[in-house]
């Protein structure tokens, strides 16, 4: 230390003493001063002598390394003196410096002693030194390590050294040393008798001196620091010492024998020391397995035992483990304790109680460890303060370090050898070679006997004690021993640690350590302590206070009619969801009781369970009748966590707020109970690897857990199981009182509960070891055992319902995985194996039934649910292998038709009664229709012949059933299948009744009996369409037609099969019965009074439309051949007889279904001449009397007739073509009339609309009247007159009815037109056409959608009905007029035709614009007509002037002329009068306009009229047509110009100097410019008075009128100048 440092120091402790401690600051003052008071030179000295010291500690490296072999005797003693001198220093540099170069010194010693016995055959000893076995020569090195290894011991001690020149030595120090020599040269002491002779006289009894007094705390660690590696290193050479020193250890760990810090340091030793198993081996070995030696390890675990026990408190000490409490708990610890307390145990562990974590009570990592073991701790010259629990901790840590290192040794040797192995598959193959050696006749015993090896030759774990030829068998016979000898005291120990308070790490570690001391207890063959560890983890798995609280809360368990409805919640059936009673009123008590006690078990409940699991399936092959202990745990823990999810449901608990760790901790619970099922599940799964008595034991044990908890007052039931079980005495010693309580205090859930658990789990072994019971030995595969036993229990009426299910379930699971195994098994092995399972559903179905002790509802829906069940098994075997079953169909029928009334007991050898027709239960006919489904759908060729009849009967049995409806319906569809099966032959169907042979096998047909028959495939066939023929007559219209589509589909796939004798046959005892049969129930139902009456008959009438058209198909598709029969015309009468009455039913379906049916009869023949004369005549009267016109009523609703007239329509066109020779005026007359008939009284369908298209109906009528012949006298008159009303019929009103909607006819009217023209252009010269006055008639009809133009608004796409009607009016008159001057039709009435197409004309020019809608089409629509109007000018003019036309005809073609061609609407007073000539209102004399007159929008048409007008007037050839024309025309075009005139004069001045509106303008510049041009025919107009002129004659009419306009157009210069143009032409005209 330099002066500087001291000076800081000083300083440092000034400042710290200020103010608390002025006495010490005054001295700390005085020093400091002091100090500075030095010379310089003083520490300067100081220094140089420290420096000398350290470089001579740092020279002896050197001569280690340099002079080994000459550092010995002497010089190596004053090597050590010079280390000892500098190690006494008070200089602590120099005093470590010193220790580390001694500590060198000795390493040195010593490894030369291991060099020079490296070298044993160079040279001879140099000294002797005295021994316990006498005096022993050694050599130099050895002579040095044996004086060195003496003075340590002696100056440890504190005696005078022998060799050493030192005065002393400390003893820490000391022990030092000798733990350096033993910890680096154990091997080089062991193999020198002289050191262990110092070990022994000199080590050994210090150690036990210092171990036995108290000693320090320093020297005691460095004394148990060499006692450990002594015994880890010498314990042969010093036994007897190792024995006297084991004991005192043993000793010191009770309570009041030594301090806790020295007890710490004896259970550290021995931690070490189970650390190391060979040690432990080495240590029982030397000393337990003596007789005249002390127990060394057996005391020690009994000490475990005490310690334990000592103190409970401390420890935390309870019923069962919990979480050490703590003030500050981390997260690991709190979350577990969320855990625990969502398992159920927060009660057991209350609030934490609040102390200082070094004294909390439990065991745990936080507080009961410590960094550094005390053992470690050298630097300490007092013992630390430890932990009141360390020594517990300790204790634990020695426990599971014994197990481990038991286990580590042990197991290996467990695992069988590749040797072992094959050598048994060598022994084997042995076996089988010499079985093969056998007779053929044993083949299917010797494969049955191979597979049964296959399970008895299992693999089993090898136990150690018989591997007598093995080089450790004395250490395994040892750690036998051990066991043997120790599992009391371990076991009590571990017991008490189980039940005490440890932390997470500690309890994991102690279960680890207990599973694997019972693993290896249990492959050694000790059966006592493995049944004892065993029996306390099944224990603690499942605590008898969950046990006890579940008990007393399950019989307090609410109850509906004797069934414990909390025994259902879990897992509901089918049968429980369907049937469930409403729950009664239970009393508060027990539901406040139920609420009270919900506990579950807690995560370490459950690694335990999980432990107790995994030792199962280690130990399974040796368990043999221990297995009860595993499956009793189990099942109370099953009992226990399904109350637990029970109550936790029903009670009322308040919610608690949980923070992320806690919901953390939670997921652990439930993956701790995932654990446990997983663990559960591999336990039986490793079932499959056990040899069959292994298994038998296992299975024993697993349905005796059954029998004890069954409702002992089933004494039947109770002595079926008891002969397939073996009592279990052998275990009751290791079984707990509460068994005993569970079979007697438990009722309700816990007895439900139970005994689903043990047939769950049964289930779980059947599903892994099918191999194993597919074997024929089944008393030694467990299957009788299993199939009596389950058998019992679904049978017995007092068990719990749902037990009784889940054996069903169980049952028929093992059933089907049996039946449809994929084993490596012949043929007919397959056969026997599920002819066995067959059996055993029947046996299950006769079970329920054959003892009837309980009649309850509850009890009747059970017994449902369990046939029900059996026959979903049934089914999932057909589907799995259905194709390759042979033998065993009677069985399998029997149990399909089992559901029905007479059947239920099918345990009889009668399978071929009969069914009856009603299902018991709906649920029952689904199951069993799923078993006839898949036969009659896949497996129909694996059924034997004889038994189809059995099949026929089964599937009318369905079809019949009333309690599922698609089953009926999907059943029907099963007839054609077994239809196509029959005829998979393809041979004749040879069916006729007049046949004797036929006849005989047609009554064993119609046998009442269901027995298999012999019968040919024929009659099968007639017989497969009587049964579908009688299911036609159903009460439910769904199964009628499917039966009918059946039959019918039937009859198309095999109509080509059969011959005109046999459809005849089918006619007579199929079809026409079929039919009768329909209209008897309708005639029945007619007549009854019932409520729902029309619906009846409604349906029986939709069923007829089914018979109706299948019939006609049929009759259609064969009628070539059916034709040929004689009886045929007899049938066809009887049928139309039927079809008649259908018609007499006025239903318009029914009607549109015979009218059908007679087209598509009528189509296949081709010529009248080919079917008798009466066939036709027959349809012809059909069809004149059964008109639907007037049919009103619809099995839709009313008022849709368009499909019965579409129908009736069709049926006239076949009709017609086989008649048509025998038509002539009348009846052409009278078809005409129901053809109009049909349209006018017609409906339109819903969503529909005949505007743009015609309707069906419309299209028919249109062809039917194509179809009528034109060469018959009149007939043509009458189409045209037809097609005259069809154009109008869309503009007639229509008479409204909310249940009928009429079409609007438009897109007829547009069709008839178009007919009309093709007509007319075809019969043009026709002159009955001109003469009937029908042509007339159709122009009329045409005027009619002219004149509403615009006003007519229901239109459809273009054309519309006025342009349409406009070209067909062009067209007629173009094609017609011309050819009319040539034919002389007297009859012709010629004023009307020409007025019809005056009143064409007038339409075309005429419109009104104010109706359109749209005003943009008016341009588009003026060019059409003008283009129309041009069309037939040319016949207007100068046709009209015929002097056989009357003047009012042209007049009133000139009038509408000038009307259409005024532009500008004139004043009222300048047009005339009715009565009035037309130039009388030109006179009239009124006030002008000034609003401004819009022109026409078609004034184009306008100008083109006021053209033609001018036209009309205009000279032409002088011939007297164009006289007539131009008289009829002048006063309308004086008229036309005058208004134009009149009407400028008057409202021109109004305007002032506003100009005229440009329109009016052009309109009179242009009448002017026209009457300038015009040369008016001379005669038109008569001459003025006194005024001579040919041609101008309308300009002196005028005159006037233009004088006045000039005098107004002043302004006008344009104006002026045409109107001095008129002057002018006037002066001409005079000559001027």
């Amino acid at each position: 230390m330099t002066a500087q440092l001291l000076v800081s120091e000083l300083s440092a402790l000034v400042q710290e003493s200020k103010r608390k401690n002025p006495e010490l600051k005054s001295f700390a003052e005085k020093s400091l001063s002091d100090l500075k008071a030095l010379p310089s030179t003083s520490e300067t000295q100081l220094s140089a002598g420290l420096d000398i010291q350290l470089k001579v500690l740092q020279a002896l490296p050197s001569l280690l390394q340099n002079y080994a072999n000459s550092l010995t005797g002497d010089l190596l003693g004053a090597a050590f003196q010079v280390c000892f001198l500098l190690h006494n220093s008070k200089t602590a540099v120099v005093s470590n410096t010193a220790a580390a170069s001694l500590q060198q010194l000795v390493y040195s010693t010593f490894e030369k002693v291991a060099t020079e016995d490296g070298h044993s055959f160079e040279g001879n000893g140099v000294a002797e030194v005295p021994s316990t076995n006498g005096t022993l020569s050694i050599r130099g090195a050895a002579l040095d390590a044996y004086h060195v290894l003496t003075d340590v011991c002696l100056l440890t001690e504190g005696q005078k050294p022998e060799f050493l020149q030192t005065a002393s030595l400390s003893q820490n120090f000391g022990l030092d040393l000798v733990e350096s020599v033993l910890a680096n040269h154990a091997d080089t002491v062991m193999s020198h008798l002289e050191q262990i002779d110092v070990l022994r006289l000199r080590l050994m009894p210090f150690i036990i001196k210092i171990l036995s007094e108290k000693a320090p705390f320093t020297t005691t660690v460095r004394a148990m620091r060499l006692l450990h590696l002594v015994l880890s290193r010498l314990l042969f050479a010093l036994a007897s010492e190792c024995e006297m020193a084991l004991s005192l250890l043993n000793h010191m760990l009770d309570l009041d024998a030594a301090a806790l810090w020295k007890r710490a340091l004896c259970l550290e030793i021995f931690r070490g020391i189970h650390a190391d198993p060979t040690l432990v081996r080495s240590i029982y070995a030397h000393y337990d397995e003596q007789d005249e030696k002390r127990n060394i390890i057996r005391d020690h675990l009994a000490t475990l035992v005490r310690l334990a026990s000592e103190k409970p408190a401390m420890i935390g000490l309870g019923q069962q483990s919990t979480i050490p409490a703590s003030t500050s708990q981390t997260n690991d610890s709190s979350s577990e304790q969320v855990a625990m307390q969502a398992g159920g145990v927060a009660s057991t562990i209350g609030a934490a109680v609040s102390s200082n974590e070094a004294n909390a009570p439990g065991i745990s990592t936080r507080w009961s460890t410590i960094k550094t073991p005390c053992i470690e701790v050298l630097d300490k010259s007092e013992a630390p303060t430890l932990p009141a629990t360390y020594i517990y901790s300790l204790a634990l840590t020695c426990i599971n370090n014994f197990s481990e290192g038991l286990a580590r040794f042990l197991l290996p040797f467990t695992v069988p050898t590749d040797t072992r192995l094959r050598k048994k598959q060598q022994r084997v193959s042995k076996e089988v070679e010499e079985s093969n050696e056998n007779t053929t006749s044993a083949k299917d015993d010797k494969k049955q006997i191979r597979r049964a090896q296959s399970f008895r030759e299992r693999r089993s774990p090898v136990n150690p004690l018989t591997l007598d030829s093995h080089v450790l068998y004395s250490q395994i016979c040892t750690s036998a021993h051990m066991v043997d000898n120790c599992w009391p005291a371990l076991l009590a120990a571990c017991s008490t640690y189980l039940n005490a308070a440890l932390d997470s790490d500690f309890y994991h570690a102690l279960i680890r350590a207990f599973q694997k001391f019972t693993q290896v207890a249990g492959l050694l063959g000790l059966s006592t302590p493995r049944d004892a560890f065993l029996t306390t983890l099944g224990k603690h798995a499942v605590p008898s206070v969950s046990v006890n609280t579940y008990a007393l809360s399950s019989s307090n368990s609410p109850k509906v009619n004797g069934w414990d409805r909390s025994s259902r919640v879990d897992n509901p059936t089918e049968s429980d969801r369907d049937t469930s009673p409403s729950p009664s009123v239970s009393s508060d008590k027990g539901r406040q009781v139920t609420d009270a006690s919900i506990t579950m078990l807690s995560t370490r409940n459950l690694l335990c369970l999980r432990a107790l699991l995994n030792l199962a399936i280690a130990l399974g092959p040796t368990l043999h009748k221990s297995w009860f202990i595993v499956f009793e745990t189990l099942q109370q823990a099953d009992l226990i966590i399904s109350h637990s999810v029970l109550g936790r449901r029903h009670a009322q608990v308040p919610e608690i707020q949980t923070t992320s760790d806690d919901a953390d901790s939670a997921g652990d619970y439930v993956l701790e109970i995932t654990a446990v099922e997983t663990a559960a599940s591999r336990m039986f799964e490793s079932t499959s690897e056990l040899t069959d008595e292994a298994f038998m034991d296992a299975l024993t044990s697993l349905c005796s857990l059954l029998r004890n908890a069954q409702d002992d007052s089933n004494e039947s039931s109770r002595s079926n199981i008891d002969k397939s079980l073996t009592p279990q005495s052998a275990l009751r010693k290791h079984q707990r009182s509460t068994s005993s309580m569970l079979n007697t205090s438990m009722s309700g859930a816990a007895v439900v509960r139970g005994n689903n658990f043990v047939l769950e789990k049964l289930g779980h072994v059947i599903k892994c070891n099918i191999s194993r019971l597919l074997q024929d030995e089944t008393a030694e595969t467990g299957w009788e055992l299993l199939v009596g036993v389950v058998i019992s229990v679904l049978g017995s009426q007092s068990a719990g319902l749902e037990i009784r299910i889940k054996a069903a379930n169980t049952l028929n699971t093992m059933v089907v995985a049996i039946a449809v195994s994929q084993e490596s098994l012949t043929p007919d092995e397959q056969d026997l194996v599920r002819k066995r399972c067959f059996a055993v559903i029947r046996r299950e179905i006769a079970a329920l039934y054959n003892q009837r002790g309980s009649d309850t509802k509850l009890s009747q829906e059970c017994e449902l649910e369990i046939h029900r069940l059996s026959l979903e098994a049934l089914r999932s075997i057909l589907e799995q292998c259905g194709d390759s079953l042979k033998r065993g169909w009677n069985q399998i029928f029997a149990i399909i038709t089992s559901i029905f009334d007479g059947s239920k007991n099918t345990d009889n050898n009668d399978s071929n009664s009969k069914p009856g027709s009603q299902g018991s239960s709906a649920k029952l006919v689904r199951s069993s229709f799923g078993s006839l489904q898949l036969i009659c759908s896949d497996f129909l060729s694996s059924v034997p012949r004889s038994c189809l009849p059995v099949l026929l009967d089964a599937l009318y049995s369905f079809c019949s059933q009333d309690q599922d409806l698609n089953i009926s319906l999907t059943t029907t569809t099963f007839f054609r299948n077994v239809s196509e099966f029959l005829q998979s032959d393809n041979g004749n169907l040879d069916i006729n009744d007049r046949s004797a042979e036929f006849q005989e096998d047609l009554k064993l047909i119609r046998s009442p009996k269901n027995q298999s028959l012999e019968v040919s495939t024929s009659a099968l066939w007639l017989c497969l369409l009587l049964r579908t023929s009688l299911t036609t007559t159903d009460s439910r219209l769904e199964v009628r037609h499917s039966a009918l589509h059946t039959m019918f589909g039937i009859f198309d796939s095999c109509g080509d099969r059969l011959s005109a004798a046999g459809w005849q046959t089918c006619f007579k005892i199929i079809v026409l019965p079929m039919l009768s049969a329909n209209e008897t129930k309708f005639q029945e139902v007619r007549s009854s009074v019932t409520s729902g009456q029309p619906n009846e008959q409604r349906s029986w009438s939709n069923t007829a439309i089914v018979m109706i058209d299948g019939v006609s198909r049929l009759l259609a598709h064969s009628l070539d051949v059916m034709r040929r029969d004689n009886d045929f015309p007899d049938m066809w009468g009887k049928l139309l007889g039927y079809l008649n009455g259908l018609l007499d039913r006025k239903v318009l379906d029914v009607s549109t279904m015979v009218f059908t049916a007679m087209t598509r009869i009528l189509v296949e023949i081709e010529d009248a001449g080919k079917v008798p004369k009466s066939v036709t005549n027959h349809a012809w009267i059909l069809w004149k009397e059964g008109s639907p016109v007037l049919h009103d009523d619809s099995l839709k609703g009313k008022g849709d007739n368009q499909d019965a007239l579409v129908a009736y329509l069709q049926c006239l066109r076949h009709l017609y073509r086989l008649l048509e020779a025998d038509f002539q005026l009348e009846k052409s007359k009278m078809v005409i009339e129901r053809i109009h008939s049909c349209a006018s009284h017609s409906t339109i369908q819903a969503y529909s609309a005949d505007v743009d298209y015609l309707t069906p109906l419309q299209t028919q009528v249109l062809d039917s009247l194509k179809m009528i012949r034109t060469d018959i006298g009149g007939v043509l008159p009458e189409l045209i007159d037809s097609m005259a009303k069809f154009i109008t019929m869309a503009y007639e009103e229509k008479t409204k009815s909310p249940d009928r909607k009429s079409p609007t006819y438009v897109a007829l009217s547009k069709s008839t037109m178009d007919l009309l023209v093709q007509y007319v252009g075809k019969h043009v010269t026709n002159v009955e056409m001109y003469s009937s006055g029908s042509l007339t008639r159709a122009l009329s009809a045409l005027t009619i959608p002219l004149d509403l133009k615009y006003k007519w608004h229901t239109e459809g796409k273009t054309p519309t009905t006025w342009q349409k009607a406009t070209k067909t009016a062009t067209i007629i008159c173009n094609t017609c007029v011309p050819v009319l001057k040539n034919l002389k039709v007297q009859e012709l009435d010629v004023p009307l035709f020409w007025e019809k197409l005056v009143k064409v004309s007038s339409g075309i020019m005429t419109a009104d614009f104010e109706a359109c809608t749209s005003p943009a089409d008016i341009p588009r629509d003026q060019n059409f007509d003008i283009e129309a109007f041009s069309s037939i000018l040319h016949l207007i003019t100068p046709g009209m002037g015929s002097p056989t036309i009357p003047d009012v005809i042209r007049r009133k073609y000139a009038e509408s002329v000038f009307k259409n061609s005024i532009i500008h609407a004139p004043h009222p007073d300048d047009l005339a009068k009715p009565g009035q000539e037309p130039l009388e209102g030109l006179r009239s004399s009124h006030i002008g306009r000034t609003q401004d007159l819009p022109p026409t929008p078609r004034s184009r048409m306008s100008y083109t009229l006021l053209d033609e007008l001018f036209s009309l007037v205009t000279v032409h050839d002088g011939s007297s047509e164009r006289i007539k024309l131009a008289q009829a025309a002048a006063p309308y075009l004086i008229l036309r110009a005058g208004i134009t005139l009149k009407a400028y004069i008057l409202d021109q001045p109004l305007r002032g100097r506003m100009p005229q509106p440009l329109s009016q303008k052009k309109e009179m510049v242009y009448v002017l410019r026209k009457l300038v041009e015009l040369d008016s025919e001379p005669k038109a107009i008569p001459d003025a008075l006194g005024v001579n002129s040919r041609h101008k004659k309308h300009l002196h009419r005028l005159y006037p009128l233009v004088m006045q306009s000039l005098e107004v157009a002043w302004r006008d210069t344009e104006m002026t100048e045409a109107l001095r143009t008129v002057l002018e032409a006037v002066g001409q005209d005079f000559g001027v």
